[in-house]
């Protein structure tokens, strides 16, 4: 039997944080920072798991694993089943270990239901390795979902090679949100889609989250600042201000707003170069970080990434709830390696954490091996060789 390496980008907020609390559009992207997983069947009917950035090593007989009956209704999941979440809540037995536990969990829940009958005594490896930092607001437990349930359903014939890339990619999906709904209990969908397809989409509360046509890859310099996010603490906030001075902040929101529906615009325009379409993407990310800003969910570790590269000529906005966490900066076509180089050593010398990537590549991906790989060759690889082979995978968008 062939190894399958699958992988699956994260994602980040470009325009639209809090404003789409009020029903308001968003706009999101796929992130340069993938997981990777490698998946081989094995002989010995027990499943072997490898999850080093949560630091889990289990294995298990196939047969103790909790089995629910074969699943044959294309192309939707059924719904979310609790007593077997019990049930492997119990089995996997990691305690408090939230992240390792969760993880555990969500591939356990998607193996009782994807082993078909004739794959229902196969064991198999099973490992994941991420660029993503874990809890930072840039979807990395969707990534680490979409990609448990590509291999998965190539592992147990699902993908089958009589479904158009629509089909299988819609397949994933609906799989990678089950597995979302284990970890999240009530998930957007926005996570796993954007993993799923790559690209940017625009999306707005109680809507079908739409593929932006037309968007181009684009060069960010991530930044973590490591305050730690408090999410409900800021959406709180902006809640209170609003129902304080709806006069004042529903302008703000429907700003916003506006600058979603004008990024779509820029992405569509004819006759833009992309010259042109960077100064205005700056010009939008400026503006939206202002709005957010103004609402109070800025900090003073995403105004010092502001700060420094503004001095340096490039535009920076916080990504996600705000409060803390993560700030893109749009790296410019006509920006030198040097002065990218001088922002990350400034920012880095503030105790910041940065990462060169792109926003709006590829989403979900496929690699089959003809030989197998062990556990150990995956773990022993340089990060960067995963990034490098990528020119090598199938994907579904």
């Amino acid at each position: 039997m062939p190894s399958y390496f699958t992988s699956s980008p994260g994602k980040v907020i470009l325009f639209g944080e809090h404003a789409v609390v009020y029903g308001k559009v968003a706009t999101a992207g796929s992130l340069g920072l993938r997981s990777y997983c490698l998946i081989q069947s094995r002989t010995d009917k027990t499943v072997e798991v490898s999850l080093p950035d949560v630091q889990l090593a289990r294995t298990w007989s196939i047969s103790d694993i909790p089995r629910q009956d074969q699943w044959t209704g294309y192309p939707y999941p059924p719904p979310m089943n609790f007593e077997l979440l019990d049930q492997l809540t119990k089995f996997v037995d990691l305690g408090t270990h939230t992240n390792r536990s969760q993880a555990a969990i969500a591939l356990l829940y998607l193996h009782s239901y994807l082993t078909t009958d004739s794959t229902a005594s196969q064991g198999y490896d099973f490992s994941v390795r991420a660029n993503l930092p874990v809890g930072a607001g840039l979807g990395s437990s969707a990534s680490y979902c979409v990609c448990v349930a590509t291999a998965l359903l190539q592992l147990n014939g699902h993908l089958s090679t009589g479904l158009d890339k629509e089909t299988q990619r819609d397949l994933i999906n609906q799989w990678a949100f089950q597995a979302e709904k284990v970890i999240h209990g009530n998930p957007s969908g926005i996570d796993n889609t954007v993993s799923t397809l790559g690209g940017a989409v625009m999306f707005k509360k109680g809507e079908k989250i739409e593929p932006m046509p037309g968007f181009q890859s684009l060069r960010f310099l991530l930044t973590n600042t490591r305050v730690p996010r408090e999410t409900q603490v800021q959406v709180a906030n902006v809640r209170k201000l609003r129902e304080k001075y709806p006069n004042v902040v529903d302008p703000m929101l429907d700003s916003i707003n506006e600058i979603s529906t004008s990024c779509k615009q820029l992405f569509s325009q004819e006759g833009l170069d992309r010259s042109q379409l960077l100064t205005q993407f700056g010009e939008l990310v400026d503006v939206n970080h202002g709005l957010l800003a103004a609402l109070g969910v800025s900090h003073p570790a995403l105004e010092k990434v502001r700060e420094i590269s503004s001095k340096l000529g490039l535009k920076s906005k916080l990504t996600g709830a705000g409060g803390g966490g993560c700030a893109l900066t749009l790296i410019r076509d006509d920006v030198s390696p040097a002065t990218v180089e001088v922002v990350k050593q400034l920012l880095e010398a503030e105790g910041f954490q940065c990462m060169e990537t792109s926003v709006g590549g590829p989403g979900a991906g496929i690699l089959t091996l003809a030989s197998p790989t062990s556990i150990q060759e995956f773990l022993s690889h340089d990060k960067m060789y995963f990034e490098e082979a990528t020119q090598e995978w199938a994907y579904f968008a």
